[in-house]
């Protein structure tokens, strides 16, 4: 089953496997990205990042949608963990019963990111995902931590 659907650019770190995997007594991890899935010392590194207790893998996109079909069948607790919100509107299309729900966390500034919240900077492209997802009635929050102050979408989306 899956437990929390989280866009964060950092993927699995400190604060994930200290207090996400605990509030959410998570057991499997599903980073889905491209570039870390390709690469095997990226990959290596994000599957051993983790407590003895949790297992973890690292996925494309296109490898992802049939675990996270099955994530959403079976008993496991799992987190899926993205870089991008892009990714959730592809699985939404992809994966029957995927929980529409979204937290966005930190997605860094750069070049033609538009802040949303002090730590979430989305692209063009992401801004539109995240509106379109919100019209189809994703629940789509932002969040860093559990203990950090939680902004609706719905609350700011009149904004972008």
């Amino acid at each position: 089953m899956i437990k929390l659907i989280r866009s964060d650019d950092r993927l699995i770190h400190g604060q994930c496997v200290t207090q996400i995997v605990k509030l959410y007594a998570i057991q499997h991890i599903l980073v889905i990205d491209d570039f870390t899935a390709t690469n095997p010392f990226l990959k290596r590194i994000f599957e051993k990042a983790v407590p003895s207790n949790i297992t973890a893998e690292a996925l494309t996109v296109d490898q992802a949608i049939s675990a996270a079909r099955k994530a959403v069948d079976n008993e496991v607790s799992t987190l899926i963990l993205m870089k991008t919100p892009l990714v959730m509107q592809r699985l939404l299309e992809a994966v029957e019963d995927l929980p529409k729900d979204l937290n966005i966390a930190s997605l860094a500034a750069g070049q033609d990111r538009t802040a949303v919240t002090k730590y979430a900077y989305l692209t063009p492209q992401e801004i539109s995902a995240v509106k379109q997802m919100g019209e189809d009635g994703v629940h789509i929050w932002f969040r860093l931590i559990p203990t950090s102050p939680c902004t609706e979408w719905d609350s700011i989306k009149m904004n972008y």
